[in-house]
């Protein structure tokens, strides 16, 4: 599998805080109506992300297990798993991760086997958080996420709770306002409860999409993920978040592209035989981006995280429509949809929007 390739948390937003002190992973913690299994439909183990990157400890193992299986990122300067022509991870084959099957599964790097999981510390106990990048997550029949199913994928090598990033007592609202962390909560806890109950996420939200930015401007970042056409199926998902943006500011229909990993997604439609409500899958993501408390690394506050989620939210809408009107089973179209803008959500040139909300 493949792991999130963003850099650690930018806990500098938050500074002079100092939060990390009083974070904490226990109690482990689960959003209610989170579902989740592994089916294999094999999207981590392609390039929704560069494959790793692997620690310098973990490449020395790697590379004595399977010669040649890594190269250096040129973006990240770190070690990555090769990829196939096509896509997969180089390791990947019909009976799944040869470096698993082959060397068994504590071969394996912390970050392959640790997707589509997360751990955020917090005042109240640890956040168990689940990606989006993945059919498995969104679609079909799935049980429950419990604590029990998640608490050996957010360890480390050590076997102790690894958190992905920390949130401490005070939380900054908007710019001139900071809340404790329960005051937080009472803010969220109606919010995700609302999302879940099928409110529209416009409304949930209370903010408007897209607009200004400061320093940026939205039709730059839509022109330059367009330059990311590369032949993989990152730089497809790219083009159709671009087409999208575009699309939006431009008030124009959505243009048909070439759908990425398609293969992974006839594996999930064949599995979902009941049909869910798009509308459902993407509030239930929009909830777990809330759970995750992603804003606080990425933006400077609440209010403007709420409006990078409302954005989110009216590109991966204007794909799904795009995907329905040309027949793909409407589930599907969403979570193909949710599949792309958290991809786009992934790249650097998301990350200038994060900084200039």
């Amino acid at each position: 599998m493949a792991v999130d390739t963003r850099p650690t948390p930018r806990s500098s937003l938050l500074t002079p805080l100092k939060i990390e002190p009083t974070a904490r992973s226990r109690p482990l913690l689960v959003r209610p109506g989170a579902q989740y299994d592994c089916f294999g439909d094999g999207t981590c183990c392609t390039d929704i992300h560069a494959l790793g990157p692997v620690t310098r400890v973990e490449q020395r193992a790697v590379e004595l297990l399977e010669p040649g299986s890594l190269i250096r990122h040129k973006d990240l300067l770190a070690p990555v798993f090769r990829h196939q022509e096509h896509g997969p991870c180089v390791l990947r084959s019909s009976r799944g991760c040869e470096l698993h099957a082959r060397h068994g599964a504590a071969s394996k790097p912390i970050g392959c086997s640790r997707f589509p999981f997360g751990l955020i510390a917090t005042p109240e106990g640890g956040r168990i958080t689940t990606e989006h990048r993945c059919p498995c997550r969104t679609m079909g029949e799935r049980p429950p996420l419990t604590v029990e199913a998640s608490e050996p994928w957010i360890r480390d090598s050590s076997g102790r709770l690894s958190p992905n990033g920390r949130v401490g007592p005070k939380l900054r609202l908007s710019p001139g306002k900071l809340v404790t962390f329960s005051r937080f909560r009472l803010i969220e806890e109606p919010m995700l409860a609302a999302l879940l109950a099928g409110e529209a996420p416009l409304t949930v939200l209370g903010v408007k999409p897209l607009g200004r930015l400061r320093g940026e401007s939205f039709r730059k970042v839509a022109t330059d993920m367009l330059s990311e056409r590369d032949g993989s199926a990152y730089g497809e998902a790219m083009v159709w978040f671009g087409n999208a943006l575009t699309a939006l500011l431009n008030d124009q229909p959505l243009a048909l592209g070439q759908r990425p990993w398609g293969e992974s997604f006839d594996k999930s439609e064949a599995r979902s035989l009941n049909k869910q409500k798009p509308g459902a899958l993407l509030n239930d993501w929009l909830a777990d981006l809330l759970w995750s408390l992603d804003w606080v690394f990425s933006t400077s506050s609440f209010e403007a995280g709420k409006r990078e989620m409302a954005s989110l939210f009216v590109v991966a809408q204007v794909i799904m429509r795009r995907l329905v009107r040309a027949r793909v089973r409407p589930d599907r179209a969403a979570a193909e949809a949710i599949m792309m803008v958290e991809v786009g959500r992934q790249s650097g040139e998301w990350e200038r929007v994060q900084g200039a909300l």
